[in-house]
């Protein structure tokens, strides 16, 4: 059988003295541990490995656990980036009292969603579920979906368990599930919603013969490729990216290539370009261009 420091760091190096209970070990066997240095006593209920995560210490001293964008970002999905999504995001009991300077400890705390829906927590680290619920009410709306979008392509969560999920929040949070669609990156999602705000109309993931899956096709012909912040960095990505377009150019179509910084900093101009093909018809088939390239669904 594991001992204490064994169970803690399996656990991923802080862990309730329940937790640990629930497995077996008695408190005077965790106060024995706690003793001899195996492991350090972080608050009453609660140890942690001398090598445990400083975020998820911090976050069960302040009696909660780590959670919402906090959470988030390590899996690699995709979080805003703001200022407060980089403070330390914490869950706490939906009566527990917030510590009136947890903004100047570089804490964001939240109080639970009145909800049983998701998963529990887990040494404390928030399950994926509450940590994207808590996400979508904290950031920015176009990053709630795009987190969401996110960890669906991860297939860190099904589609059913979203909509299900985002069932359990207000009506403004929950309408999101009428937006979502698939997507590889959360600046393709930025994309799309910001198209749609504009009353622009696109398609996502659209497979196209010769080329597969593009990211995002207006009208019959005007290919919208998005390439994230974190998306295409290496030679092989880049060759890749280059037949693509030339074999989507082959078949008559129109292809915009857009950065993280044209979405994200400079979309006035990108939406204008955008506009301004529309105007001229230029995404729609013409008799100059080849038909029939596009599979249609």
């Amino acid at each position: 059988m594991q001992g204490v420091a064994d169970t803690v760091a399996h656990l991923g190096g802080v862990s309730s003295t329940d937790e640990l209970a629930a497995r077996g070990f008695s408190l005077r066997a965790v106060d024995q541990a706690v003793r001899v240095g195996e492991v350090l006593r972080v608050r009453r209920g609660w140890v942690a490995s001398p090598s445990a995560p400083d975020d998820v210490v911090r976050a069960v001293r302040a009696r909660g656990t780590l959670s919402c964008v906090s959470r988030l970002r390590p899996l690699g999905v995709w979080t805003a980036d703001t200022a407060d999504a980089r403070l330390l995001h914490v869950r706490v009991h939906r009566y527990e009292k917030i510590p009136s300077d947890a903004a100047s400890r570089g804490m964001h705390v939240h109080r639970s969603w009145p909800t049983s829906m998701p998963n529990g927590a887990r040494g404390g680290v928030d399950s994926l579920e509450w940590a994207l619920l808590h996400a979508t009410m904290c950031q920015p709306r176009f990053d709630a979906v795009a987190s969401w979008e996110s960890a669906a392509h991860l297939k860190l969560i099904r589609s059913r368990r979203v909509h299900e999920l985002l069932r359990a929040l207000p009506h403004r949070y929950a309408e999101l599930a009428h937006v979502l669609a698939p997507a590889e990156s959360g600046v393709e999602t930025h994309t799309r919603l910001r198209l749609r705000a504009a009353g622009i109309v696109s398609r996502s993931q659209v497979p196209i013969a010769g080329v597969g899956d593009v990211d995002l096709v207006v009208g019959d012909r005007l290919v919208i490729e998005v390439d994230g912040r974190r998306w295409h960095s290496d030679a092989a990505s880049f060759r890749e990216d280059k037949r693509r377009d030339l074999a989507l150019v082959a078949a008559g179509y129109l292809v915009i290539r857009l950065s993280y910084e044209q979405v994200m900093v400079q979309w006035p101009w990108v939406l204008e370009t955008i506009r301004g093909l529309i105007r001229r018809g230029e995404h729609r088939w013409g008799a100059r261009h080849r038909r029939g390239a596009l599979v249609r669904l």
